[in-house]
């Protein structure tokens, strides 16, 4: 039942492109804002400097050499331009790691993990081994679609005996985690799918392990 292999590092690539993206991007925001307020800053002492040479306070030689002296104060002082190249580099990085990730995911292949037979968790059913390869497929209306980074539909209602299949349409890995642990689909890349059978009525939470914000339900009563 294991969910290794290219799939598996596929996975880890998506996740750390994720945080190289995300620390890249925080980085050129913050170099931004940086910048639009010592350019704030020097905009604020100009407009003062002119109001004084309006008001006759200062001569034009005077105003001249305040303007010359402000301009080469801003020059000495600008902000430094390190964390906006650091934020660029990251998310290049970022965007490599993205395509690489893609390369390398199976495209068309399917993990199936299922229970370990009776007893091991609520609601797993036996006969369920996972391996690698396309899983059987499923009774008709008891489908979810990942895509989009969220899954569809979110809630599905079934009877009892009846088995749930997910599909990953999206263009990232995903997982199929029940909220208490007791089951896991493991890496689903793109193109992959996974099924479980639920015998026992009673609602079944699960997430992606991987976008915490993807949550589903499984409804399972009898009719």
């Amino acid at each position: 039942m294991g969910f290794g292999g290219i799939g598996s590092g596929g996975a880890w690539l998506w996740l750390l492109q994720a945080v190289l993206w995300v620390i890249g991007i925080v980085l050129l925001v913050a170099w931004a804002i940086s910048a639009a307020a010592g350019r704030s800053d020097d905009d604020e002492a100009l407009t003062l400097l002119r109001a004084r040479f309006a008001r006759g306070e200062i001569d034009a030689a005077a105003f001249q050499l305040a303007r010359q002296t402000l301009g080469a104060t801003g020059q000495r002082g600008g902000r430094s331009r390190t964390p906006a190249i650091a934020g660029l580099v990251l998310v290049a990085i970022a965007l490599a790691l993205g395509l690489l990730a893609g390369a390398l995911a199976p495209a068309g292949a399917g993990w199936t993990y299922g229970g370990m037979g009776p007893g091991m968790g609520p609601g797993m059913g036996p006969g369920m081994m996972g391996g690698y390869g396309v899983a059987p497929t499923a009774p008709a209306g008891t489908s979810v679609r990942m895509a989009g980074s969220r899954f569809e539909p979110a809630m599905i209602a079934i009877a009892p005996g009846q088995t749930v299949r997910w599909f990953n349409d999206d263009i990232a890995p995903h997982t199929v985690t029940a909220s208490d642990g007791t089951w896991d689909s493991g890496n689903l890349s793109p193109g992959a799918s996974f099924e479980r059978r639920f015998d026992t009525q009673g609602a079944y939470s699960y997430v992606c392990r991987y976008h915490p914000w993807m949550t589903g339900e499984v409804l399972v009563a009898t009719p």
